[in-house]
């Protein structure tokens, strides 16, 4: 994806280029005069004044050396000072500064990183060298696509800008963070960065650098699919380049007209477009090593299109080079990848596993030394299509079983990431490689069934560039994304069995803003749809199954399952029927759920809060933990006061955690997700990651929307449940959308009676929902009533529904928006 590396600091060039052509040669006549006199004279003779003026060149010589890429002049004239040995501590640090950056700049990395990461912790630094050091050691992290570290320094960068007064460098921080982000496909992030940055540069009237922000608008769009706004600042940028006396900054003009001519499918003009970058990116005098490298990558994209393959395979040959000179392991991984889909198209499947596997070996490499969990998920999202072209090759080939293994490694990966580095995760021998079929085979309890589905040809919500390809582009769409379709792995302790289902998972998804995701899918005939498309085609392994265990993916996580229905009031959840679990992967379920130890005797504590001062208060939350603590002879928390603190020093033997309140689910950060404990006492998912350490067999949370979590690229479900599961807890159970807080009490309440009385988790649950599904006006009032003889409190907080039920016929609670929230998360028995 090319993208202008930024001009370097200094004075800006001059509007024109024979003004900016006479600025450089008086700079390099100036510089080589100051040299010659330093060089001349003794060291005891030399002037400060006379390496000041050295040196002032030398700075205005980094800047328009380094918009021209003139590496080596520049290195040569640093080198050529540093021979005299000046004699200011200030000139050798900006020496060391040009060195290290030029080090970046010519793919010297570790020399880069070495003298920049010395030079920032010499104390007294001056702040044009800081920040010029901090974005010399950034710009090596993002060409060799280590966001994460990119991001962190471009930030210290923006900071340390902004306390400098320097908003030069404040726009360069968020232009090049804009460029981490688009690499990681968070292009709407990228353009809101570089709109800011663009801003920047135009209050100080720095043209050129307004004219790399106007290229890279122009790139953002054209990711967003707004043509019309890519094209206008394509054309704008165009001219200021032209105007500035930049030729060398043409050939990424050039390459995105390429691009653009290729989406509308003038392949000719397209063709054209690159051709007439690549003599620019590969130019003695200026070239850019990556612009050439991406120039052949969408230049055999364009040839594959059109069936040239061997002229397709010569440009990712040539990509492949300067990929590996440039040390672009992102764009090595993406190079395989597009070699293995020709190898495809022309039967020759051995070559293209090889290359699948060799791309997905790349992209994990990088997320392995990514630690931020935001940024592995956003590199996981950029491959999904390479786990699903391998997937679909295995099975093409007969191989299930390492069908299914791809599968486990396509999801849940940054979690896994994250439980294999927690203190509570297995032992070292024990490593968080994801799970075999033999190996679920062999850890599935008797009268297990493991459905795992995978999702192929999701597409981004929003406006993305595959959503805004014309509907006739049928040969990029096809390159871009598979047809949408489902595949169902079936797994008890004796086989496997494979099916590919007909329904499109893109119209599965909730409406974006939902807050209640999953509850849109009860309408109608959809639980019976379902059912016919998801569960069917496995029924017959239902059969004396006493767990199911499922394992949905993409949009499958919204899917209300305990809902779905054979034929009218036929429920896949029934009496004679499995019990119900879920799991975020096979992985996560067998190794760090089904793979802890439980059975531990211990006590009950139960915390409410009916949060009278918010905006809609509960009635029944405090009372339901009151009577469940009651019931199991535990420990009830219902006062107001905070709790964040007491729940992180838990006894070691209490067994199970109940918590009745408010919920609150945030779309736009999952992890900010939150439990109401107290009066002002929020637990958020993030501070159960960063606190909680729980050694419970159980976590019940009796609170609305619960268990929604944010599925994001990768299969990630950010959100409360894998909050808990991370702190420690094999079994959560949890609600899939707003529960009726007396419905949430019975179901608890028979919840709890079952676990008292043997029944495992999963049943326990499976018989809470439909008794409550089943249970009659009558049996809820007698019910009630022997509730409020428990005590006056709770009397009086059930008074108005005892009235109400007393007033009731039929079934009240028999509609599936009242029972089949509640799900269960990881072991089931």
């Amino acid at each position: 994806m090319a993208e202008i590396p930024l001009r370097q600091d200094g004075q800006p060039l001059m509007s024109d280029s024979s003004s900016g052509q006479a600025e450089a040669e008086f700079h390099q006549r100036s510089f080589a005069f100051y040299l010659a006199r330093l060089e001349r004279s003794k060291q005891s003779q030399r002037t400060l004044a006379d390496e000041d003026c050295c040196l002032h060149h030398l700075d205005a010589l980094f800047t328009l050396l380094g918009a021209q890429m003139q590496w080596q002049p520049l290195l040569d004239a640093a080198l050529a000072v540093r021979a005299i040995a000046p004699q200011q501590p200030r000139h050798t640090q900006r020496l060391t500064m040009i060195e290290g950056y030029v080090a970046g700049r010519t793919q010297r990395y570790e020399a880069c990183d070495e003298l920049l990461t010395r030079l920032l912790s010499e104390p007294e630094l001056e702040p044009d060298v800081r920040a010029k050091a901090l974005k010399g050691l950034a710009d090596a992290a993002l060409y060799r696509s280590q966001y994460e570290r990119a991001i962190r320094l471009y930030q210290q960068l923006h900071a340390a800008a902004g306390a400098a007064n320097d908003p030069i460098y404040q726009g360069l921080a968020l232009l090049n963070m804009g460029m981490c982000f688009h690499e990681l496909e968070r292009h709407e992030q990228a353009l809101e960065q570089c709109v800011r940055s663009r801003a920047l540069f135009q209050a100080v009237g720095d043209r050129v650098r307004e004219a790399h922000a106007c290229y890279h608008s122009a790139l953002y769009s054209l990711y967003l699919g707004r043509w019309e706004q890519a094209e206008a600042a394509r054309a704008e940028a165009a001219a200021l380049f032209e105007r500035l006396g930049l030729p060398n900054y043409l050939g990424f003009v050039y390459w995105m007209q390429g691009y653009l001519q290729h989406i509308f499918g003038d392949h000719a003009a397209s063709e054209a477009a690159y051709l007439r970058a690549l003599p620019l990116a590969e130019s003695p005098e200026f070239g850019q090593p990556s612009l050439a490298l991406d120039t052949y990558l969408y230049l055999g994209l364009l040839y594959a299109a059109q069936e040239r393959w061997a002229e397709a395979l010569q440009q990712y040959n040539h990509a492949e080079v300067l990929a590996i000179q440039l040390d672009r392991r992102q764009s090595l991984a993406i190079v395989a990848f597009r070699r293995g889909q020709i190898y495809e198209r022309q039967g020759q499947l051995d070559a293209a596993l090889q290359c699948y596997e060799q791309a997905l070996s790349g992209v994990e490499s990088l997320r392995s030394e990514t630690r931020s969990e935001e940024l592995k998920i956003s590199l996981l999202g950029t491959t999904q299509q390479m786990y699903e072209a391998l997937v679909l090759l295995y099975l093409a080939r007969g191989q299930a079983a390492e069908a299914f293994h791809t599968v486990e490694r396509a999801r849940s990966r940054a979690f896994l990431d994250l439980l294999e580095q927690h203190e509570l995760s297995l032992p070292p021998s024990v490593e968080q490689q994801v799970v075999t079929v033999a190996e679920v085979q062999a850890q599935l309890p008797p009268g297990a069934l493991l459905l795992e589905y995978f999702t192929i040809g999701v597409l981004p919500r929003g406006e993305q560039l595959i959503n805004q390809i014309p509907a006739e582009r049928t040969e990029l769409r096809a390159q871009l994304a598979f047809p949408p379709q489902v595949l169902l792995f079936a797994i008890d302790r004796s086989r496997l069995l494979v099916q590919r289902l007909t329904i499109n998972p893109n119209l599965l998804r909730p409406q974006l803003g939902d807050r209640f995701p999953g509850r849109h899918l009860l309408h109608g005939r959809l639980p019976q749809h379902l059912y016919h498309q998801l569960i069917a085609p496995a029924a017959h392994l239902l059969v004396g199954c006493a767990t199911l265990y499922v394992i949905p993916h993409g949009p499958l996580h919204y899917v209300p399952f305990s809902a779905l229905c054979s034929a009218p009031g036929e429920y896949l959840l029934h009496t004679e029927g499995p019990a119900l679990a879920q799991a975020p992967s096979a992985t996560i379920l067998l190794r760090n759920c089904l793979g802890r130890h439980t059975g531990h005797s211990g006590g009950m504590l139960a915390l409410g809060y009916n949060d009278p001062e918010g905006p809609q208060p509960l009635r029944f939350a405090e009372a339901e933990a009151q009577l469940i603590a009651n019931a199991l002879d535990g420990t009830a928390w219902i006062d107001p006061e905070p709790k964040r603190e007491r729940l992180a020093a838990l006894p070691a033997h209490t067994r199970w955690l109940h918590i009745a309140g408010h919920a609150r689910f945030e779309p736009d950060d999952p992890l900010g997700s939150a439990l109401r404990l107290g009066r002002g006492d929020d637990l958020s998912a993030r501070t159960i990651m960063s606190d909680l350490r729980l050694m419970v067999e159980l976590v019940s949370l009796s609170s609305c929307t619960s268990g929604v979590s944010h599925v994001v690229p990768g299969d990630e479900l950010l959100g409360l449940q894998r909050a808990l599961l991370y702190a420690g807890a094999p079994t959560v159970v949890c609600t899939r959308w707003e529960a009726y807080d007396l419905v949430a009490l019975l179901v608890m309440s028979h919840f709890y009676a079952g676990l008292s009385q043997g029944l495992k988790p999963g049943q326990a649950l499976r018989d809470a929902q439909i008794a409550v599904r089943e249970l009659s006006a009558g049996q809820l009032a007698a019910l009630l009533a022997g509730w409020s003889a428990a005590g006056e409190s709770i009397a009086a907080v059930l008074a108005e529904p005892l009235q109400r039920a007393a007033a009731t016929t039929g079934r009240p609670f028999a509609d599936p928006l009242l029972w089949a929230p509640f799900m269960l998360i990881g072991r089931a028995s």
